[in-house]
């Protein structure tokens, strides 16, 4: 392990350098050319790096920590387990959640926190033995459903299960030996899914967190900047106390341990999978988890953030700021739509570089950071996660108008709802839910034909240029920003498919599992 980390290590500084060496050559003053477009293209550009950099940053500390078993003879915690329900979400799911919790086999009390008072879940806590806790104050959404139940648990360790999430019969033996350590708040593990072959953007979502949860946590760990996820976390009751519970928000589970580690507790990532659970398997809820994610970060960032700085390590502080700039990927998409239409239309371009010159600087860059993640990879949970995410690279892109309107909804202090993510969304085909990108698609298309008529570059112009090698600067340019407008509109195009999820799970064709495999670890 430790010579695999050194050539890690060893890949990232090669990274560094070529990324320097580029940076240096990109920003000479000669190679200006529109003032706005060049700015825009340049925030475009080192936004994707600052991205590239905190991946490296995150990479070059990976540590696997030691995994343990409690001794239950010489274990006293007493443990509360923990889980929510709330109207609409389907009973079958949400019972066999139930039946996982009790067939947990360490001594435990459990917990059904119900919105709704439903007498069905009431009537299988009864059968099952499981305290069921309905609330009348309905405040704060799944961090105060929780807290209520917390006013009547009494354990010295409180696990927090999505209901969507089954449980292995020894979580809590995994989990439990790491309080030995009177320092640590809580202990988050691996998020996994037995549901990704369920759909192709089940597959994409899937794919998002599969680096998320292998390297990138397991270096979290090791900087003390573990992420507790909503789903799997198991706390420390005196920790959350310490805060006055469970944090409220759209980000309840970052606002939670963002209070934690200001108030010095330490926290541990646990790299098992000891739980599966739900991906979103359908657009409208995939577009609905990201908008409250992107909207509730955002929060945070602006407003929670600035209270808490002076009490957090100096990567606690890095790791605060940057998460939430992930969802910056929706302005940075809309600059990446707007940079070549404008072009087009305008005729004014970003640079006055050679092309070829900005390739040669370029590829090295690009290169290694293919390199450095591939062999990252090493580190990932399981084999099938392995590989290019392909679907999950078009899901991000496809969103940048849902992380653009949660950014304006976090500016504007637009109060939105806490709503779970949808369970049992049916594959319907969407129209409204791809429109900004069919939007998006048609201005890109047009630009490109504005350009090829209002200026007099004629079809036979362009090829004859292309024979004779003799391609004037102007179109050079123009081709690349047309190249742009396509692959843009392609991308694009491919969200619009994906939200005619109707006729897609009408399909038997084999290509509907290129993407995903359904030999997934039990």
């Amino acid at each position: 392990m430790n010579k695999e980390k050194l050539l890690l290590q060893l890949l990232i500084l090669v990274g560094l350098f070529a990324l320097v060496q580029f940076t240096w050559w990109f920003l000479l003053p000669g190679h200006v050319g529109n003032e706005l477009l060049y700015w825009l293209f340049t925030f475009s550009l080192f936004f994707k790096v600052s991205r590239t950099l905190l991946e490296w940053y995150h990479y070059f500390g990976i540590n696997v920590p030691e995994c343990s078993i409690i001794n239950k003879s010489n274990c006293s915690y007493s443990v509360d387990i923990f889980t929510t329900a709330c109207p609409g979400e389907p009973h079958d799911m949400i019972i066999k959640t139930l039946e996982a919790i009790q067939a947990i086999t360490y001594p435990h009390t459990s917990f059904l926190c119900d919105e709704g008072g439903d007498p069905v879940l009431m009537e299988v806590c009864n059968r099952l033995n499981i305290k069921y806790v309905n609330r009348t104050e309905k405040v704060d959404a799944k961090a105060g459903n929780i807290n209520n139940a917390l006013k009547i648990a009494n354990g010295e360790i409180c696990l927090i299960l999505d209901p969507d999430h089954i449980p292995s019969p020894q979580i809590l033996d995994r989990l439990l030996p790491h309080f030995d350590n009177k320092e640590i708040g809580y202990v988050q593990i691996v998020q996994a899914y037995y549901n990704q072959g369920e759909s192709l953007v089940a597959c994409g979502a899937a794919q998002q967190t599969y680096m998320f949860y292998g390297p990138i946590m397991m270096s979290m760990g090791e900087y003390g900047t573990a992420q507790a996820i909503g789903a799997n976390c198991s706390f420390r009751r005196a920790a959350l106390d310490s805060i006055g519970g469970h944090a409220a928000g759209l980000c309840e589970d970052m606002h939670t341990a963002m209070l934690l580690h200001s108030k010095g507790w330490k926290s541990i990532y646990l790299p098992e999978i000891l739980t599966r659970g739900l991906v979103p398997a359908t657009l409208n809820a995939f577009y609905k988890q990201q908008f409250k994610w992107a909207r509730g970060s955002f929060e945070l960032l602006m407003h929670v953030y600035p209270k808490v700085l002076k009490h957090l390590s100096w990567r606690q502080k890095l790791h605060y700021f940057m998460t939430p700039l992930y969802y910056l990927f929706g302005i940075i998409g809309l600059i990446d739509l707007l940079i070549p239409v404008f072009s087009l239309i305008s005729g004014e371009y970003p640079w006055r570089i050679n092309l070829l010159e900005y390739a040669f600087h370029l590829l090295p860059v690009i290169s290694i950071s293919l390199l450095i993640r591939m062999y990252a990879q090493r580190w990932l949970m399981e084999e099938h996660e392995k590989g290019f995410s392909i679907l999950g690279g078009l899901l991000r892109v496809g969103a940048w108008w849902v992380y653009t309107l949660a950014l304006f909804y976090a500016l504007l202090r637009i109060n939105v709802p806490y709503l779970p993510t949808p369970k049992s969304d049916k594959p319907l085909n969407r129209f409204w839910i791809c429109l900004p990108n069919i939007i998006s698609i048609g201005i890109s298309l047009f630009s490109i034909l504005y350009a090829f008529y209002y200026y007099g570059v004629s079809k036979s112009i362009w090829i004859l240029a292309l024979r004779n090698h003799e391609l004037p600067s102007f179109y050079s340019y123009a081709l690349l920003m047309a190249g742009l407008a396509l692959v843009n509109s392609f991308l694009l195009g491919f969200n619009v498919i994906l939200a005619q999820e109707g006729f897609i799970a009408s399909m038997h064709f084999p290509f509907k599992r290129m993407f995903y495999s359904d030999k997934i670890s039990k």
